[in-house]
């Protein structure tokens, strides 16, 4: 008797915890060299009305990605995982904001988190999504971009769609073109010259320290699934001791990405996400808490009125 109540404590407690990580238990461990930053180079002025890379690689070397989790069985988008809306890093929306499979601490420390809500409470991650692409579409530039807001804290109706803020272009690294069974992919994220004018009325002076990649690949039995990596900014930023690098500038991002953890298997799908670290009830004018990543939504008319940069 005390054996079968045993046996069923056990499974209760399996049970239990698999119901709070969303029946998905990771299955393998992931390499951060896996995902690679490559190059950094600054958004210029015209004579391209968007602006255009500079063309000089200001990475005095490569760097692996800062964190990684994985590897997952499952799909990393079932069920609107990768389809958050508003879309503006509340706790509970997406993947990344601890919707069903994560918690939202897996790239973020909880006392960096923010209120994003009417609520004024500091539990929202801040991932925002900005691009989906599905291999099965079988073109590089069959590329999905979000939409963004609205925002509670800000204009009620207001929203933006993520391709008019930057691109993501892939390539695979092997001949060719075709995306459906490459395992490596070369991938270049740039903003526009023009992103802190039409994001400020949104989101305010924000700023994006994260850039973190979702990938699938294959499936369970064939020792594929789902894993993410991480690019922390600051970290990186600090590692280069720039002042070129910095939170003010609009920048074209490139690097690699590889499904080695993932048995190998071509990419199925990627997600790619963005953190905004601002938290709007707690702003001050500082050039600091101003700052902005241009690897998505920055700081706007307002830093231009205060600080006369642009």
């Amino acid at each position: 008797m005390l054996r079968n109540v045993h046996i069923i404590g056990v499974l209760f407690l399996f049970l239990t915890q698999s119901a709070f990580a969303g029946f998905i238990a990771n299955s393998g461990t992931c390499d951060v060299a896996r995902a690679t930053l490559t190059s950094i180079e600054q958004i210029v002025a015209p004579p391209l009305p968007s602006g255009q890379p500079s063309g000089t690689n200001l990475l005095s070397t490569s760097y692996d990605a800062t964190a990684c989790v994985g590897v997952y069985p499952g799909n990393d988008d079932a069920g609107g995982l990768s389809s958050p809306s508003p879309n503006i890093g509340q706790a509970g929306d997406g993947l990344l904001n601890g919707e069903d499979i994560f918690n939202g601490e897996e790239f973020v420390d909880p006392s960096d988190f923010q209120a994003l809500d009417a609520n004024g409470i500091k539990d929202d991650p801040g991932w925002i999504h900005l691009a989906h692409f599905d291999s099965e579409n079988n073109a590089a530039g069959n590329i999905s971009y979000s939409t963004v807001g609205p925002s509670p804290l800000n204009d009620p109706l207001l929203t933006l769609d993520v391709s008019d803020l930057l691109t993501l272009s892939l390539s695979c690294s092997v001949a060719g073109d075709n995306l459906t069974d490459c395992d490596s992919i070369d991938w270049l994220l740039t903003t526009k010259l023009d992103i802190i004018d039409n994001v400020q009325e949104l989101l305010g002076p924000s700023t994006f320290d994260h850039l973190a990649f979702s990938v699938k690949a294959g499936n369970q039995k064939s020792g594929g699934g789902f894993a993410v990596y991480d690019f922390n900014f600051k970290t990186i930023f600090a590692a280069e001791n720039n002042p070129a690098l910095n939170f003010l500038t609009p920048y074209q991002l490139g690097g690699t990405l590889n499904t080695m953890d993932l048995g190998s298997k071509g990419i199925s799908h990627l997600n790619v996400w963005a953190r905004d670290p601002i938290d709007n009830t707690t702003r001050v004018p500082e050039p600091s808490s101003l700052a902005l990543f241009a690897l998505a939504i920055f700081a706007g008319s307002y830093i231009r009125r205060r600080y006369n940069r642009w």
